[in-house]
């Protein structure tokens, strides 16, 4: 009887092998993600065999994932060969795409950003302007992938680094994402509808890519590295254009079955029938988000009520100047935030009862209109959350830049490489085979 026919009496079949031996490699890279070890360190850590983990060491150094950096202290014996995950061969490049173009950084393994750039798009709105051009919207999705791998190939290019030593690209847009498949299923930002963006830019920069909602790569980045670190289940929620959330349950980013979970600015709000960009009525965006604020205002001015920003409802008004009027005493002002606020708390609410996290992040651009919204949205929450569940949740507002959301697409490629095989998103054999 062969070996094979012996392990399958066994129930394991030879892509269980395969499995398992992407699963012990794993624990070795983990294991090496810690900082400098020796081979029997990572043999007392993973509990693997010597023979296993040298393999599996070897491999790692032969693909340029891992470097022997010298001995270490001796433990009686010979002194073991130390080895060190190679931080000057393996970056990860991250993007937030934007309606005005792409914000890209550069990282290495370990998602400290070495590079930050701009890329605007030559269809870019003009300052002010929040909707995005006809050429871009009539165009073909082909021209703005084109700008994103120039724009990937020139700051990987810029950051000294060069694409052959790109592990992995990760790229946040807004809209729902099939992050298995890299297909854009829609995006608000482009128009774009069932839209494959992984696999031609893959194929173009010769790299893996992943493609994720924005929210959820920026609460990877929260789980990495913010006030998510070491939190089992929290919530981020973004509010500015539009309202989305990250869910993060059982230390997991959730998805849903198809990229879709965490849509809550769609969420229907009772009694509202203000159009949403999605072309229903009284989603729970339309009454909270950044426009939501403006256009209370607006409806005041044309009610007649007094207010100093009635000159502005005629030219153009922002939040920043709704804010300022609102602590200069402007009740009109004051009440657009608050009923904002208020929305956007019966959202949290939802979640809150939905998921009982422990931890909700609220951030976005939207985090510029002041206390005055957040106050009214913590109430609104404390108010709807059932049977005082609220009490053991921290609630915290935190203003992110740019770097954070770009930070976070890379942190999804590197979070690929080190997760287990059960529950990666994509095939890294492309990595394994470097």
């Amino acid at each position: 009887m062969s070996r094979d026919q012996e392990l399958s009496k066994q129930g394991i079949r030879r892509g269980d092998r395969r499995l398992m031996a992407d699963m012990n490699r794993n624990l070795v890279f983990n294991v090496l993600r810690t900082g400098a070890v020796s081979r029997a360190d990572v043999v007392r850590t993973t509990g693997l065999s010597p023979a296993t983990v040298s393999a599996i060491v070897s491999d790692l150094i032969e693909s340029g994932f891992v470097n022997e950096i010298g001995h270490g202290k001796s433990r009686g014996g010979r002194p073991p060969l130390v080895l060190q995950i190679n931080d000057e061969r393996n970056y990860a490049i991250g993007l937030k795409l934007m309606t005005r173009g792409a914000f890209v950084v550069v990282t290495d393994i370990r998602a400290e950003v070495l590079y930050a750039e701009m890329v605007e798009f030559d269809w870019a709105p003009v300052s002010g302007d929040s909707t995005l051009s006809a050429r871009a919207r009539s165009g073909d999705p082909s021209s703005v992938l084109d700008r994103i791998c120039l724009a990937i190939e020139v700051a990987a290019d810029r950051a000294g680094v060069g694409m052959a030593k790109v592990v992995g690209v990760g790229i946040g847009l807004a809209g729902i994402v099939e992050t298995t498949t890299g297909i854009c299923r829609y995006s608000p930002t482009f128009d774009w509808h069932d839209v494959p963006v992984a696999g031609p830019i893959s194929k173009r920069l010769d790299r893996p890519v992943l493609v994720d909602n924005d929210v959820n790569a920026l609460t990877v980045a929260e789980q990495w590295f913010g006030r998510g670190h070491g939190v089992d289940d929290f919530v981020v929620v973004t509010v500015g254009e539009g309202v989305g959330a990250g869910l993060v349950v059982g230390g997991n980013i959730y998805r849903g079955a198809e990229g879709a979970a965490g849509e809550i600015g769609h969420l229907p709000v009772a009694g509202e029938t203000v159009a949403c960009r999605c072309g229903r009525t009284g989603c729970l965006e339309a009454v909270s988000n950044d426009h939501a604020i403006t256009g209370y205002v607006s409806e005041a001015v044309a009610a007649g009520r007094p207010t100093r920003l009635s000159g502005a409802a005629a030219t153009g008004l922002t939040v920043h100047a709704v804010r300022l009027a609102a602590e200069a005493g402007d009740e009109v002002a004051r009440a657009a935030l608050e009923r904002a606020g208020r929305m956007l708390g019966l959202g949290i609410a939802a979640l809150v009862n939905l998921l009982n996290p422990r931890l909700v992040i609220v951030t976005g651009e939207g985090t510029k209109a002041g206390p005055l919204r957040w106050d009214a949205a913590m109430s609104a929450m404390r108010e709807r959350s059932f049977a005082g569940i609220d009490r053991n949740v921290d609630f915290f507002v935190d203003s992110v830049d740019d770097i954070a959301w770009a930070r976070g697409a890379a942190c999804v490629v590197l979070g690929e490489l080190f997760s287990s095989p059960m529950h990666r998103n994509v095939d890294l054999a492309p990595l394994r085979a470097r």
